[in-house]
């Protein structure tokens, strides 16, 4: 729970907007304290953070560096694996009115993980993914979802007791190691695979990277790369809570 929380507080600590908010306060407080040009200045920095992170620029530049070791494979040179384990972050939830669950900007997850599983990649999915007190795990929400998606209740293993991607690999471990598996395909957005590799692979596992969820675009956009946009803001900030994520574990001692 502890390193749970940190993850979570160091993550909002540098995300740009609430980091922008914050340099906003203390840019409040000393104009109260009329040291203008500490006031200025730091303001200077709050709105050029958040201005910086909005632009496709930045975020497409830091998303790559996290991408660019984990390149897409042809279906065909994908070797066969004991299981897929499909990690969580694809979706919002359960909707009050919806008979599915609502699905976010990582849903090519689910697709790839199921496109492998048709291709005969691997005979059983494994979802991951626990919830809240009183609401269904993401995992049984992705389950729903897959079965939709043309994969029967029956090749679907349900890891439902994460909260993060470290309880992830500790659970997926024990369970597929209780059925004699090994040799998995890790299906994760791209910018998230080191961090997941790097955990499973601690847990004895014999992993292959299955990437996908790229979110650098290669066809030319519409709008210039320095005009702000929320798109880039929500990239840039998946990328941050990522790197902040990554440091932690290593300072845990997990990877």
């Amino acid at each position: 729970m502890m390193d749970f929380t940190l993850v979570k507080l160091l993550s909002l600590l540098i995300y740009p907007l609430s980091m922008s908010l914050l340099l906003g306060v203390v840019a409040l407080v000393f104009s109260r304290m009329q040291w203008t040009r500490s006031s200025f200045y730091t303001l200077v920095l709050a709105f050029g953070w958040l201005y910086l992170c909005s632009t496709s620029l930045f975020a497409s530049f830091i998303t790559g560096t996290l991408e660019r070791e984990f390149v897409p494979r042809d279906m065909a040179v994908i070797a066969p694996a004991d299981a897929i384990v499909l990690l969580g972050g694809a979706m919002r939830g359960d909707t009050h009115i919806g008979a599915l669950p609502d699905l976010n900007q990582h849903a090519d997850r689910l697709v790839y993980a199921v496109a492998l599983f048709k291709a005969g990649k691997a005979p059983l999915i494994v979802l991951t993914g626990g919830g809240v007190v009183g609401a269904r795990t993401e995992a049984e929400q992705m389950k729903d979802l897959l079965e939709v998606m043309g994969v029967p209740g029956q090749y679907v293993l349900l890891e439902n007791a994460s909260r993060n991607t470290h309880d992830n690999a500790v659970h997926t471990a024990q369970l597929l190691k209780a059925q004699g598996m090994e040799r998995i395909l890790l299906v994760t957005s791209a910018y998230h695979m080191r961090r997941s590799l790097a955990l499973f692979e601690a847990q004895g596992l014999d992993v292959v990277p299955a990437p996908t969820d790229y979110q650098r675009l290669a066809m030319p956009q519409i709008l210039p790369n320095w005009l702000p946009t929320v798109s880039n803001l929500h990239q840039s900030t998946d990328a941050l809570h990522e790197i902040v994520g990554y440091w932690v574990y290593r300072w845990r001692g997990w990877l």
